[in-house]
């Protein structure tokens, strides 16, 4: 058998197979070879590089790092097993990666050519189907992210920004920025911007590192803005 049973009931789970029977799977997995890739504490993917492959977590933890283009600012998020790896860059007007990757620990990724998206893919309509879902939802959560907030609350604003760098809405964040460049993408200055953040570190919403901010829990900051 080309796979054991147990990594076959594996790949039937993930989104991309979902609604495939097993027999299915293996007259695909006959035409697809796919690649298991494992790191440890390393980078596999940096930004700007072209996105010429479906990634997956399988198993770990992956380190997403967005650096602004002129160093204002550095966003990190710990993105968790069971999503893929930055799905709208692989097709499009720009198909160059939108943030560096790397494992927190280790890490199994499951990787797919993108070019079997159109000659092997393409022959299978579930999969036709669940991959237009992962992009529509992809695509719904931009719209959302990109609309712009009401009023002129900063932690409003401040929620906006972090939800437009997330990729994924679970999992830890670290902005690194100096309170002055903050302020300015804020629209504020520097001392009104130092009393906010005192405001959201003692609600817990934040917690002050070395150049910047953590945010342990996004959902929660988006609740405590309402």
């Amino acid at each position: 058998m080309f796979m054991q049973t147990s990594m076959m009931s594996t790949l039937l789970s993930i989104p991309l197979f979902q609604g495939l029977t097993m027999d299915e799977l293996m007259t695909l997995l006959e035409q697809v070879r796919p690649d298991f890739l494992h790191f440890e504490d390393e980078y596999f993917l940096r930004q700007g590089e072209r996105h010429t492959q479906l990634l997956y977590i399988l198993n770990g933890h992956v380190i997403r790092e967005r650096k602004e283009s002129h160093g204002n600012y550095l966003f990190s998020e710990v993105i968790e097993e069971g999503s893929f790896i930055e799905i709208s860059s692989l097709f499009g007007r720009d198909i160059s990666l939108r943030a560096s990757y790397g494992a927190k620990g280790e890490v199994t990724l499951l990787a797919f050519d993108k070019s079997y998206m159109f000659n092997v893919f393409g022959r299978f309509s579930i999969v036709q189907l669940n991959l237009l879902n992962l992009y529509c939802a992809h695509s719904q959560a931009l719209l959302e992210n990109h609309i712009p907030p009401l009023g002129d609350d900063i932690r409003t604003r401040f929620c906006h920004l972090v939800r437009n760098l997330c990729e994924s809405p679970f999992g830890e964040k670290q902005l690194k920025i100096t309170r002055v460049n903050l302020a300015r993408l804020l629209g504020c200055n520097r001392r009104r911007m130092s009393e906010e953040i005192t405001c959201w570190q003692r609600a817990g919403l934040v917690s002050l590192t070395y150049g910047g901010l953590d945010i342990p829990d996004l959902n929660r900051l988006l609740a405590g803005q309402r």
